[in-house]
């Protein structure tokens, strides 16, 4: 049902202000957030920047900040994906003042008052500001009349929200630019002088054609290979920093979904059928839909094209002999049916300019109404609202706008605000192409699980709770005696937020990384959303830091190993084609076939090939047999049969390796940035 889904777009300046906050695409993606349960805990720091604690109220003002602007968009700030929007934006925001914009002031780096007015009202203007939809024509391109028109409407705006989203577009302006100014500043220090550009240019235009031989290293240990304590103890401790990881657990859960029972389908759709009678013959559908249905009433008008996906709905609005209500449609424990409303010829949109009177100037209005029918286009006494759709609708404050999308209403038509207390003159510019659109009433029901499906459940997951008594030795019993789906998941992290089939599982992981939570331990029931029941259990406890050496002695072991079979392996191979004057000689010799590769350079790309490999053939002589060559899948021998010097790669490839060089070190700026200074991210303990 998609089509009964249809989300509101852009609108005009008049409606509300629509924003949309410039985050910088190099800028670090902040880990996800935690849960408030523990906001009010002894330990309230939900992080630590260069030395400075942010205190959960620090951090909840920022919150405060970007939900106002959020709500200020239209959007509301309930749902949990927003929230974690508003709270990564919150982060960054902490982040850029306190930790990246002071560095790069440090560079030297600043961006001034008469700067910052050219980048948002003068002749250089940012893209930051030209991407705002707010100052865009019906084109999509930047209207600086828009722009200008808003300014000047700031003082005016009693609210502050004209204000509040100028603040927040002068502070993407000035962040953009920050940044791109530093990124500016490292590209100009990448250079490289003659002889390196020289270099560049001729290990790239040296082009080898290769037959080749390669033996894999293959999935068994050569058991004649031994690795020594010494070996592993020294390969950990040079290696150390790799060797780190994240505060992780690994779990085991049994999930009860809770699903409608089969009598509750049954008696729900009974319930329907009984009211889809009713409104079939129901006068006034809008109030059966607003008394009995699980959707709201649904004004948008659909074209037949638009209704392809619900074919009954379809048959109800544009078939041949349309039957008065459709045929029920089922979804997803869900239940459906229509009746045509209405039937309008409309445009999809329309170009609209208004002109507001207080109510006490009716005739003035009129008298503009009266001119106005005649114009050939809008007269200075007009604003432009610009392009409109039927999201209008949507909007209380706005009705009888959606005139406009009628041609028989024609150029101008005066309405009455229904909350602005004014009459408005309405000029329309410009229509898209009428068409003949259908206004469905559509009577939605949701199939629910019953009060007694949930205590079913429920009961059903408290009963495995109870009988486990908090000891996993007991909860792994009983699940294998009864059959029971366990789950595991391993590396379980504190910032996971989806666990299995459940998206919004942030309790269970709570519950996992609580400080009394033990290894070994099995917990209560666990809802989630009313909707899931968790019985889980720690099975492990991983603190975060370096990994202890006797977790991974047996994959460090495997990796000595393997570099010591490589190395013998070349060894015999050396030995099994001494002698060889051809590369099918040496083939034979291996149990193998030749290979073929055009077109290797020193500076390749190809991922298929072996780093060692490529460097070998290199430097090697073409025609003579070339190995064995110890690389990191297997072994190579091989043979140059061509080398070609071209005149393909330039200076201008060069300064294309150069652009990318940088390009690559933009995006790795705020984490060289972040590894400079002590960052602690402990949102998850509260979000």
């Amino acid at each position: 049902m998609a089509v009964l889904e249809k989300i509101r777009v852009k609108l005009g300046i008049f409606i509300t202000v629509l924003i949309a906050v410039a985050l910088l695409s190099f800028i670090i993606d902040p880990q996800t957030l935690s849960s408030t349960a523990q906001r009010f805990s002894s330990d309230n720091k939900v992080g630590v920047l260069d030395g400075k604690s942010i205190s959960y109220s620090d951090f909840y003002q920022e919150v405060e900040y970007f939900t106002r602007l959020t709500e200020l968009m239209g959007q509301s700030s309930n749902s949990e994906e927003v929230q974690k929007t508003i709270r990564n934006a919150a982060w960054q925001s902490l982040l850029d003042k306190h930790l990246f914009q002071p560095m790069i002031a440090d560079a030297g780096i600043v961006v001034g008052d008469e700067e910052m007015l050219d980048l948002t009202q003068g002749a250089n203007i940012s893209p930051v500001v030209a991407n705002q939809q707010m100052f865009q024509d019906a084109n999509g391109t930047f209207s600086r009349e828009a722009l200008v028109s808003f300014v000047q409407a700031i003082p005016t705006d009693a609210t502050g929200q004209y204000e509040m989203y100028w603040h927040s577009v002068e502070n993407s302006v000035y962040t953009d630019r920050l940044y791109n100014k530093y990124a500016s500043l490292i590209g100009a220090s990448n250079v490289y002088n003659k002889v390196e550009q020289q270099r560049m240019i001729f290990e790239n235009n040296v082009l080898s054609s290769v037959d080749f031989v390669l033996s894999p290293l293959g999935f068994e240990r050569d058991t004649a290979i031994t690795v020594s304590n010494k070996e592993v103890k020294e390969y950990y401790k040079a290696r150390k920093e790799l060797f780190t990881r994240p505060a992780t657990r690994n779990i085991e859960y049994v999930l009860y979904e809770v699903v409608p029972s089969d009598e509750d389908i049954e008696r729900q759709t009974e319930n329907f059928n009984a009211l889809y009678v009713e409104f079939a013959v129901a006068d006034n559908p809008k109030n059966f839909i607003a008394l009995n249905s699980d959707r709201k009433w649904d004004p948008f008008y659909y074209t037949e094209e638009e209704l392809e996906s619900e074919p009954h709905f379809k048959a109800v609005a544009f078939g041949k002999r349309a039957p008065a209500v459709s045929e029920i449609s089922s979804g997803e424990n869900q239940l459906a049916a229509a009746r045509l409303s209405d039937i309008k010829i409309m445009a999809d949109s329309a170009k609209v300019w208004y002109a507001p009177f207080p109510l006490e100037n009716e005739a003035e209005a009129d008298e503009l109404l009266a001119r106005a029918q005649k114009m050939r286009e809008p007269s200075e006494e007009f604003s432009e609202m610009g392009w409109i759709t039927q999201d209008v609708l949507s909007y209380a404050d706005l009705a009888g706008f959606e005139k406009a999308l009628e041609p028989a209403t024609g150029k101008a038509y005066k309405i009455k605000g229904a909350t602005a207390n004014a009459y408005f003159i309405v000029y329309v510019a410009e229509r898209t192409k009428a068409q003949k659109k259908a206004q469905l009433a559509t009577f939605v029901k949701n199939i629910i699980p019953s009060e007694d499906t949930y205590r079913d459940f429920q009961m059903k997951a408290t009963d495995l709770a109870d009988r486990s008594d908090g000891d996993y030795e007991k909860f792994a019993w009983i699940v294998r005696e009864e059959q029971l789906p366990v789950i595991p998941v391993n590396g379980l992290l504190q910032t996971t937020e989806r666990i299995g089939v459940v998206e919004n599982a942030r309790s269970v992981v709570h519950w996992a990384f609580d400080r009394k939570t033990k290894s070994g331990e099995v917990s209560d029931v666990i809802s989630v959303d009313n909707k899931y029941y968790f019985v889980a259990a720690v099975t492990s406890v991983y603190k975060e830091g370096v990994i202890p050496l006797n977790e991974i002695q047996q994959d460090i072991v495997y990796t000595i190993t393997a570099e010591k079979q490589i190395e013998k392996m070349a060894s015999t191979i050396g030995e099994q084609i001494e002698g060889c004057t051809t590369m099918e000689q040496v083939a034979e010799a291996l149990g193998t076939t030749v290979s073929h590769q055009d077109g290797i350079t020193f500076g390749t790309t190809l991922q298929q090939l072996d780093p060692k490999f490529i460097g070998a053939v290199a430097s090697a002589q073409p025609g003579v047999i070339s190995g064995p060559v110890a690389g990191d899948i297997g072994v190579y021998v091989f043979q140059v049969i061509d080398r070609q010097t071209g005149t393909f790669y330039t200076e201008g490839d060069v300064q294309k390796a150069l652009s990318r060089k940088s390009a690559y070190q933009t995006q790795l700026l705020q984490q060289v940035m972040s590894e400079i200074v002590e960052i602690k991210d402990n949102r998850a303990r509260f979000f």
